[in-house]
């Protein structure tokens, strides 16, 4: 099977992190309500629940740590968030591994492991990396099993773009105003040519200038996602709109359509749509109860 997405390998270089809670700004503020999270069995405080699997306080605060050296906490509540909504996603992902039987055996992971302790030099070098980023060997070796799920997951979720892929060939006219579209609906049914109305009229800056050429694509690469919907209902030659969207109103035409290959530099692209959009999926039926 081929890779598309390219494969994890943690830095051997990172500045020194803090682990304590005085660290983080925001939960240092919040301190009130951390006193009041709910506890698991044992007595350690929750930040989450997904699916009734839980996310504790230290491990949250240890993933926190370790994003802080990637950029500057300027909103530390957002850098928060964002490391929430990734352990959260963590657990999902886990959880529809393990309903699909999709597992890693111990030998996958410490092959990973082995390289990254020779990309360290020397035993020495290794647990220094370590303690400089805040891992101890248990937590770096469940944070390569996580990758390696994850990319296993991405993996059969993307398998068929290694061959031809059903894809279309469109183009649209974005317009302002849904009385807008329904004219352009009239002038194109009395015999104006779509090309010529798109470099006129619409909106799309980047596909005007090709008579609203928006080229082959899969349904999961148009950013606007009832664009595509609309475009793979449409028989070649056909012209369906209004379709209504967060940027406006679009009349759309597809051109062409049949099973293609995809070329490489726009797998990766697709399959990290792919998975992102069926992450959400995920998302959207699961029970998740967030505490901070």
């Amino acid at each position: 099977m081929t890779r598309f997405v390219q494969r994890f390998r943690l830095p051997l270089i990172l500045p020194l992190l803090l682990l304590t809670c005085a660290a983080l700004p925001g939960l240092a503020a919040a301190q009130t309500s951390i006193d009041q999270l709910p506890v698991d069995e044992t007595g350690i405080p929750l930040v989450a629940r997904v699916n009734d699997a839980p996310i504790t306080l230290p491990a949250f605060q240890r993933a926190l740590a370790r994003r802080q050296f990637d950029m500057a906490a300027a909103d530390p509540l957002a850098l928060e968030a964002e490391v929430l909504e990734q352990l959260i996603d963590q657990v999902l992902i886990g959880q529809a591994a393990a309903a699909q039987d999709i597992t890693i055996s111990d030998e996958e992971v410490q092959a990973e492991l082995q390289i990254n302790l020779e990309l360290a030099g020397s035993p020495e070098d290794w647990q220094a990396w370590l303690s400089l980023n805040g891992y101890s060997e248990a937590e770096f070796i469940e944070t390569l099993r996580m990758t390696l799920l994850t990319n296993r997951v991405r993996d059969l979720l993307t398998a068929d773009l290694s061959g031809d892929v059903t894809q279309v060939h469109a183009r649209h006219i974005l317009v302002q105003t849904e009385a807008e579209a329904f004219d352009l609906m009239a002038r194109l049914q009395a015999g104006e040519d779509f090309g010529a109305l798109a470099a006129q009229v619409s909106l799309d800056d980047t596909t005007a200038r090709l008579g609203g050429d928006l080229g082959w694509f899969v349904r999961e690469e148009l950013l606007v996602p009832e664009l595509a919907d609309a475009a793979f209902m449409l028989s070649p030659g056909q012209v369906g709109g209004p379709v209504r969207t967060a940027l406006g109103y679009h009349i759309v035409q597809t051109l062409e359509s049949g099973s293609r290959p995809v070329e490489p530099e726009r797998r990766v692209y697709i399959a990290q749509a792919r998975f992102e959009n069926w992450l959400t999926s995920v998302r959207q039926v699961a029970i998740i109860e967030r505490y901070l």
